[in-house]
């Protein structure tokens, strides 16, 4: 599969990136995505001349995120998906901070990527044990394997890291389009990923 589209939206930012015949094209604009993501796209497609029909799969994000612009992202991906006879895939913020981290700091596999969510509240994953939710700031601790160290990666959550020894490493940026494309692993099915709080 040579030619990758990948579409990510917060409720007030797209994100679009197309790997196309061997060139890399984005675009990242601060608009409101359910108004604005597909005449951003149809335009961005157009200027790039890019052709859809030889689009070979789309990618998008699972979450954690803005609901509103998870379900956004997700429902242009399968329509646009299911109209060009194409796969659809997607794969978490989570994975992206992880991968972002591997080619930045090197191979770590205990890595717990942290994002920041409302409510004074922090998504998590620690990839040591597979373990994720959402907990407040100063649970995050109580949540994660005591015994295992993994360093921090992701949003700079200043309450978070007052609150920890680990070490800690900004990734910013992660929510871009073009991350998408370099990813190998995807969930074949386009779904938001729902995350339950913990205490």
């Amino acid at each position: 599969m040579n030619n990758i589209l990948a579409v990510t939206a917060d409720l007030k930012r797209c994100s679009i990136a197309v790997k196309f015949e061997g060139k890399l094209s984005e675009i990242n604009e601060d608009v409101n995505a359910p108004t604005y993501l597909v005449k951003l796209a149809q335009d961005f497609c157009m200027r790039n001349k890019i052709d859809l029909q030889k689009i070979d799969r789309i990618i998008t994000a699972s979450g954690p995120g803005s609901f509103t612009g998870i379900r956004t992202a997700q429902s242009f991906t399968k329509g646009l998906a299911l109209a060009l006879g194409i796969p659809a895939v997607c794969a978490s913020y989570f994975q992206i901070i992880k991968n972002l981290f591997e080619q930045e700091f090197g191979q770590r596999n205990d890595l717990v990527s942290i994002i920041q969510s409302e409510k004074k509240q922090v998504h998590f994953h620690d990839f040591s044990t597979g373990s994720f939710g959402v907990c407040p700031y100063e649970s995050l601790e109580k949540m994660l394997n005591s015994e295992q160290k993994a360093p921090l990666a992701g949003d700079k959550i200043i309450e978070v890291l007052q609150n920890t020894k680990r070490e800690f490493f900004e990734i910013k940026n992660y929510k871009n389009a073009k991350n998408f494309l370099e990813l190998t692993e995807f969930e074949p099915a386009v779904v938001p990923l729902y995350i339950n709080a913990r205490v």
